[in-house]
């Protein structure tokens, strides 16, 4: 809620923070990767292109919390926008509506034996997910 609060336009405000604050839908965080350690951005592999008006954003994120809960509508994915601009200056922030055409809840992943369904976390796959180049937060690599 607080990205939207800070960085979000009058649009995503009406459309994602109204509806979070009135706890209608749920939002999720996508970073972490399966294939690098993604605590440190500077290893983000899923990429964010830009393609005229559009983002198109791929790569696979998991323990994504809440990603399988019914009312998650909304995900803020960070990604990698630029692979040539200095180490903490490649990755960006982008809102992923969670029923766009290219995104997918794989799996559940089970925490100490537990699967904590439709609460807990999950791996999501992002395949040429196009979003408006308005959804990008602050810009490219902030």
């Amino acid at each position: 809620m607080e990205v939207f609060a800070k960085y979000g336009n009058a649009e995503q405000k009406a459309k994602y923070l109204k509806p979070l604050m009135d706890g209608k839908i749920r939002s999720v965080f996508l970073m972490t990767e399966p294939a690098v350690a993604s605590s440190d951005a500077s290893n983000i592999q899923c990429s964010i292109r830009r393609e005229g008006d559009e983002y198109v954003i791929n790569g696979r994120k998991w323990w994504s919390s809440g990603a399988c809960d019914p009312r998650c509508k909304v995900g803020i994915l960070m990604g990698r926008t630029s692979s040539t601009a200095s180490k903490y200056r490649q990755q960006s922030m982008i809102i992923v509506p969670m029923d766009a055409p290219g995104v997918t809840i794989l799996r559940h992943l089970n925490v100490f034996g537990y699967n904590d369904a439709p609460h807990g976390h999950a791996e999501v796959i992002l395949d040429n997910v196009r979003v408006p180049v308005a959804n990008l937060l602050l810009g490219e690599g902030r």
